[in-house]
Parts: C-alpha cells; sequence; structure tokens
C-alpha cells in the first residue's frame, strides 16, 4: 500500500485566529392586548428592553423589535407585526427569535405549534424568557405543547368571563346593538338608539308596501331601481335583507338580546341560538319607527304567506303583482287558484284556474273563470253593499260594537307586572349563583303569552280598522261602482271562494256577499 501525504498550505501571519465569525440575526416580538396607559407603558418598556438586551450582545445583531399594540393574540390572524416577522423569516432575514411568553407570542395551542414547527424547520429557534424555553432544545416542543396549552385555558377563562359580563349586562337590560350597519337608527354619545330620520323612511316604506301586498323581492327591486341606499350604503338590494328587517323587533321600540352566541373563543365562530344560551326581550328600549300594531300585523302576514307556500310543498317566493293573487280559491278542493295566460283554440284571454285542477285533472273538477268575470264580479259585490247601504251599515256598526267590547281574558298590563317581576327574580338567583331553570320557562311562557295577547289585541285593532274603513267607503260611495280599482281590492277583500255557479266574496271586515256568475 502506498500513502501520500499532501501537506498543508502555508498561511500568511496568524489570519486564520482572527478569521471573523458571522454574527448572529435577532429579532424580539412583543404584544400587549389593551389599549390603556398601564399596558401601554409595558409596551414601551418591552420594546425598549429587547432593544439594550440584543444589543449588548457582541455576537449578536439586531435585526427588529417586531411589536403589536392593542391586538388580541387568540388568533395570528390581524397581528400585522407578527405576520411581517414570519415573512421575514421566510426571507431569510432573521436566525433567532426571542419573546416574553408564551401567551404573547400565542394563546391558541395549534398556531401556536404550527409556527414553531415551521420555524424550526428553517432551523430558526424561538426563545420564552418566561417560561425559559428554547425550541431547538430536545425536550422544547414537549413544554412548549404543556405551556400553550395552559396558555389557551386562559383565553378560554377570560373569553368565558367576558361572557358572563355581556349575559349580565342582558339581563339588566342593557341593549348593545352594532348601529353601523343598521339601518334606521344610529347611536348617541351615551351608546343608546337614536332614530336616523333619513333611513327612517325607508323602514316606513318596506314596512308599507309590504301590508299593501308587495312581496319581499317586489320591494327590493322597488329599493333598488329607486336608488335608494341600504344599511352599507349600497343600491344593491336584496329580498331576504327586507324578510330581515321586517322580522327585526327593534323597529318597534324592543329588543330580543342573545339573538347568536360564540360557539369557542378560538374560532371566534357565532351561531344562532336555539335556546342553547338564555335570551333576554327588553320592552320599549328605544323609539320605535314603526308601530307595535303595524309590526304584529306584518308578521301575521308573513306567516300567512308562509303557510300558503307550505301548501305546495316547498319553499315559494311570495308574488301579489295582481291584486287577486293569493286570495281566490276552490270551493271543491280548498286549494288556490292561479292566474294564466290561456290560448283556447287561437283565442288568447287571462283566466284563473284551480291549482289541483292544473297539475292532476282528474282530482278536481272545478271551473275555470275568465279574469274579467272576475273583476265584473268583485264591482257587483260592492254595488250590492252600497245599493243596501242601510242594511249593511247596520250590520256593520253591530260588528263594530262586538269588537269593541271584546274582552281578553288577561291584559297585557297584568302580563307586563308577572314578567317584570320574574325578571328581577332571575337576576336576583343569578347574583345568589341559584338555578333559574324555573324562572326561564315561566319567561319564556309568559312572553309567548305575550305575544299571542298582543297579536290577539292586533287582530281586534285590525278588525275594528277594517270594518271603519267599509262603513267610510259605503258613506262616500253616493252612486254605482263602475270603475274597477285594485286599491280597493287590497284594501277591502279578504278572500274569493270559487263555486260552480256563483263567486263568494268574504271581506276583511266579515261582511260576505255572494254573485252569480
Amino acid at each position: 500500500m502506498n500513502v501520500i501525504k499532501i501537506p498543508a498550505k502555508p498561511q500568511k501571519g496568524n489570519n486564520a485566529a482572527k478569521q471573523e465569525v458571522k454574527k448572529l440575526r435577532v429579532a424580539a416580538y412583543c404584544r400587549v392586548s389593551t389599549d390603556n396607559e398601564e399596558q401601554a407603558t409595558s409596551y414601551e418598556t418591552q420594546i425598549e428592553h429587547y432593544t439594550e438586551f440584543i444589543n449588548k450582545n457582541p455576537e449578536w445583531e439586531l435585526v427588529r423589535v417586531y411589536a403589536d399594540d392593542g391586538i388580541s393574540a387568540t388568533s395570528t390572524k390581524g397581528r400585522e407585526q407578527f405576520n411581517a416577522m414570519i415573512e421575514d423569516c421566510k426571507k431569510g432575514l432573521i436566525d433567532m427569535i426571542f419573546t416574553k411568553s408564551i401567551s404573547r407570542f400565542a394563546r391558541n395551542t395549534v398556531d401556536c405549534l404550527n409556527y414553531i414547527r415551521m420555524l424550526k424547520e428553517m432551523n430558526i429557534p424561538v426563545f420564552f424568557e418566561k417560561e425559559s424555553i428554547n425550541t431547538m432544545d430536545s425536550k422544547g416542543e414537549v413544554l412548549l405543547t404543556i405551556m400553550a396549552s395552559l396558555a389557551q385555558q386562559e383565553s378560554e377563562s377570560l373569553s368565558q368571563n367576558v361572557k358572563i359580563g355581556v349575559q349580565y349586562r342582558f339581563q339588566q337590560g342593557k341593549v348593545m346593538v352594532n348601529a353601523r350597519r343598521f339601518l334606521g337608527y344610529d347611536k348617541d354619545d351615551e351608546g343608546h338608539l337614536i332614530i336616523n330620520p333619513e333611513q327612517a323612511e325607508i323602514v316606513k316604506r318596506i314596512f308599507r308596501e309590504y301590508l299593501e301586498g308587495a312581496s319581499c323581492k317586489k320591494i327590493a327591486q322597488g329599493l333598488q331601481r329607486d336608488g335608494i341606499p341600504n344599511a352599507r350604503g349600497s343600491t344593491k338590494w336584496h329580498d331576504n335583507s327586507i324578510r330581515l328587517i321586517l322580522g327585526n323587533e327593534k323597529y318597534m321600540g324592543d329588543a330580543l338580546l342573545q339573538k347568536t352566541y360564540t360557539v369557542d373563543c378560538l374560532s371566534k365562530k357565532r351561531v344562532k341560538n336555539s335556546g342553547i344560551v338564555p335570551q333576554y326581550y327588553v320592552e320599549d328600549d328605544h323609539e320605535a319607527i314603526i308601530s307595535k300594531e303595524t309590526f304584529l300585523m306584518v308578521q301575521e302576514e308573513m306567516a300567512r304567506r308562509s303557510e300558503q307556500n307550505a301548501c305546495f310543498g316547498r319553499r315559494k317566493n311570495f308574488s301579489a303583482n295582481h291584486p287577486f293573487s293569493k286570495i281566490v280559491f276552490c270551493a271543491e278542493c280548498g286549494e288556490e287558484y292561479r292566474r294564466i295566460h290561456w290560448n283556447n283554440r287561437g283565442k288568447k284571454s287571462v283566466v284563473w284556474r284551480c291549482l289541483t285542477r292544473l297539475k292532476q285533472k282528474d282530482q278536481c273538477h272545478a271551473r275555470t273563470v275568465n279574469e274579467e268575470t272576475l273583476i265584473e264580479a268583485f264591482l257587483d259585490a260592492l254595488n250590492e253593499i252600497v245599493g243596501n247601504s242601510d242594511d249593511y251599515l247596520t250590520r256593520l256598526k253591530e260588528n263594530l260594537e262586538t269588537a269593541i267590547n271584546e274582552v281578553h281574558p288577561e291584559s297585557a298590563a297584568a302580563l307586563a307586572a308577572k314578567m317584570a317581576k320574574l325578571q328581577q327574580e332571575l337576576i336576583d338567583r343569578t347574583e345568589r349563583r341559584e338555578n333559574y331553570d324555573d324562572i326561564t320557562e315561566e319567561i319564556l311562557r309568559l312572553r309567548e303569552l305575550q305575544a299571542q295577547t298582543a297579536m290577539d289585541d292586533n287582530a281586534k285593532t285590525e278588525h275594528k280598522k277594517r270594518i271603519r274603513e267599509l262603513l267610510k267607503f259605503i258613506e262616500r260611495q253616493k252612486s254605482k261602482v263602475l270603475v274597477f280599482d285594485e286599491a280597493l281590492v287590497r284594501k277591502l277583500l279578504e278572500k274569493v271562494t270559487v263555486y260552480d255557479d256563483y263567486l263568494e266574496f268574504r271581506f276583511k271586515s266579515g261582511v260576505t256577499v255572494s254573485v252569480e256568475k
């Protein structure tokens, strides 16, 4: 075996000893979660501490102190400086990171471990001063997992405390609403809802048009056509937005609190409250845009349209472009009549046909009604009332007197007094940390009873209103009605029933007139 020695290269002077060692590029991250004066001082102190600490070590080079001020740590989303630091790590600008504690770095276990592992893959250690953990140590990740879990528990505990505080404010009847996207209202300096006059007119228009028979889609199209802005300032409207406005009790001055709740403190996901957590109903919290009577009339009308749509076994948008839509019914099967354009042997006409007969001819033999016949019959019914005005006026006045004298078994005032007493008992038990399930159930029962009482009172008020409307029409109408007016149908007529040889018109006042057609 022949071994050849390769001699070392001669070195000039002591350059090997003097070879420059590359400095470690070190960054620091700090964060405080609130904007008060004490925390602001802590924020400045942290920045000063890390600047001095890193610059003092001759083997380190300060890259930058990344600092987020007044940002919650439950998620890294929205932490601008933290995300900037991670991006600089990916660019190869940082060799090591210092931070005060795990809770300052992240309170979300998943986020924390994901970022630490990402940095480890890039050979970048993170040193947590308070816990004395270096993520590059062999025990670093085990310790980190434990400490991050504890930090997450701390965050969940804080979140629970916030929830309890919010729930207590709800129990006190303190309404918290984001008015920036709430059509019709602004907030005053004390956080109370106050009416925005311009937007309130839009809300009134929506409720008025709905009661006049317009569908949510038609109302939305009208607002969009007129260039009227919604709560976000956009002129684009959707029928679902109209539906939400019509169902929002805040427009009558009340407020239902805790309609949604947060599932967990990390995802911040909110879901509809379907009885999982308590709700609180505050009456007369702020000035109303819509009267309670009008609001309840709309709820009744929404329920009526929904019930009609349910009869078809599928969800359908209500359409009321024609005044007779949704009010003409078959005497044989009870189904609704539909308006269709008919082409019979080259002759075009508009007719009304039973929906059952349209779908299944053998199931119903109801007759087809020409639209001109329907209109003529309605005019005949009106003229029957006008021609026998004395008789109908007497009957209407009797109906009105009966409606006025009708008494509800339990007054709204009595129910309100019971509700107030129970709400106080609920607050007392909560403060004493006693079980209040029975109180909650009774409050919910009373709320349903209050709603029913209000609906009954509203129905009675509406019935009296319709009687007065027909009385007024009869008193003013001195001659026969010769011209068809859609407004009269919408205002006076409740239902038309189609029989084989006649049509029955039921008016909203309770009067029924049969016309042979």
